[in-house]
């Protein structure tokens, strides 16, 4: 007795190409979907203060293109600018030093005025910026 079979096959291999359509459609839906709730996330609502403490003021240490070192208008070398910051400092004047340097001013300079202002004894120097609008 012979069995003969029709055209239909058993199919043995397995199709990802839907598998495949639907993970990328979930890649597309979760890139598009984290931004949006990683900045929701981050909404804060700052305290409010009706006073302001202007007690504290801005020394501006500034470097010229040359590498000249001023203190308030003032040209010092870098010893002579830690002295001076220093004793503003021993004085118990609340104050933020700000230190303007120009652009074409080698990084050395820079690192030295920064170092010498730490020596003194100043927290946080700031580096002054320009802003382009």
């Amino acid at each position: 007795m012979k069995i003969v079979r029709g055209k239909s096959r058993i199919m043995t291999d397995i199709n990802i190409t839907p598998f495949t359509d639907v993970v990328l459609v979930l890649l597309i839906v979760f890139m598009v979907a984290t931004p949006a709730l990683y900045q929701s996330s981050l909404k804060v609502e700052l305290p409010q203060a009706t006073t302001v403490d202007d007690s504290s003021t801005d020394v501006i240490v500034t470097i010229d293109a040359r590498g000249a070192i001023y203190l308030d208008n003032e040209r010092l070398d870098l010893d002579s600018l830690g002295n001076r910051i220093g004793e503003m400092i021993t004085s118990g004047r609340k104050m933020q030093v700000i230190v303007n340097g120009d652009r074409n001013v080698k990084y050395d300079a820079v690192v030295q005025v920064m170092d010498a202002l730490s020596r003194a004894g100043v927290k946080n120097p700031g580096l002054g910026i320009e802003i382009r609008r």
